[in-house]
């Protein structure tokens, strides 16, 4: 007879299985975006920020709601806060459609969206409401210095959350 350890085979922890969720998602075309009103207006808001490098997307969550609720611009999106933080998830996807059909993209360095030279020819060869986009310009310039604290802001919390490199120690 063969001896058998009192052991048990160890059974997992519940709980620490991942599971992976495939969510399918209609890809877009840039004919559907010219055709798409609220996208193209999103992108006026990125080249009104082309001279602040970009925006990054909490700040242009920010800017869009104040837009869409001091300034009274129908950009078409809804938002709910939590907290202060307003939250759109019609924007989140709209930026989304715009990174994948390259019109827009992420400055590798900073993280700040901004339009890609496809993104600013789009503009200029499908044409856009220059009245409008004045209009714009100059709600947006009220709010830039908002915009400034709170990439700042952004900035401070993705620099002190970096590993920092090992230091060397000082010997006298």
């Amino acid at each position: 007879m063969a001896k058998t350890s009192g052991r048990k085979k160890k059974e997992p922890v519940s709980g620490t299985k991942k599971e992976l969720v495939i969510q399918t998602r209609p890809a877009i075309t840039r004919d559907q975006v010219e055709k798409d009103e609220r996208k193209r207006r999103l992108l006026l808001v990125l080249k009104a920020m082309e001279d602040q490098g970009g925006i990054y997307e909490r700040s242009l969550a920010h800017l869009v709601y104040w837009l869409q609720k001091e300034k009274d611009f129908d950009l078409g999106y809804n938002f709910y806060l939590v907290g202060d933080v307003p939250i759109s998830k019609e924007l989140h996807e709209d930026i989304v459609a715009l990174l994948y059909v390259g019109l827009a993209e992420t400055d590798p360095k900073t993280k700040k969206l901004r339009l890609t030279s496809d993104g600013k020819e789009f503009l200029e060869t499908k044409g856009y409401d220059k009245e409008f986009y004045d209009k714009l310009q100059a709600a947006i310039d009220e709010y830039k210095p908002k915009i400034a604290a709170i990439d700042a802001q952004i900035e401070l919390t993705t620099i002190l959350s970096r590993p920092r490199a090992a230091r060397r120690r000082r010997l006298f």
